[in-house]
């Protein structure tokens, strides 16, 4: 990353960087290697829908491992994130949708992971999706 950089700086008549800035540099691209990473995996042709929510889940818990650093763009990347995606990551929002939670289930890849932990997670798990599902769509019954 040094070495691209620093031919830029010097195409644009900069010596280098200072030291606490090649730090802040580091940091931020830390950082965002994820988001890369999951872009790269989510906008593959393969795609299936049931890779968004553990997608999401992943960069969230990515976020809040950077709470404690001296930048604030972590915690409003976090905030950003919940409110962007409420919809699909809180089964309590007005707008919530199921499909992605219900995706998660039927995919046998993502299922084997969430239901493997506990019977108490698989059947909150469930019943959240459940839940959803029939307050999403009015025709089913309560």
């Amino acid at each position: 990353m040094k070495v691209g950089i620093n031919a830029v700086l010097s195409e644009s008549g900069i010596d280098t960087l200072l030291v606490s800035e090649w730090a802040q540099l580091e940091e931020m691209t830390n950082l965002l290697a994820p988001f890369s990473a999951q872009t790269d995996i989510l906008q593959s042709s393969s795609l299936s829908l049931s890779l968004v929510l553990p997608s999401l889940m992943d960069l969230e818990c990515h976020l809040q491992q950077f709470s404690n650093s001296t930048s604030s763009e972590p915690l409003s990347m976090l905030a950003d994130l919940k409110s962007r995606f409420s919809s699909l990551l809180c089964p309590q929002s007005s707008n919530f949708n199921p499909l992605p939670a219900a995706a998660c289930l039927l995919d046998h890849t993502v299922a084997s992971v969430l239901l493997t932990t506990s019977n108490r997670l698989k059947l909150h798990l469930i019943s959240e999706v459940c839940m959803g599902c029939r307050d999403h769509y009015t025709g089913w019954p309560k």
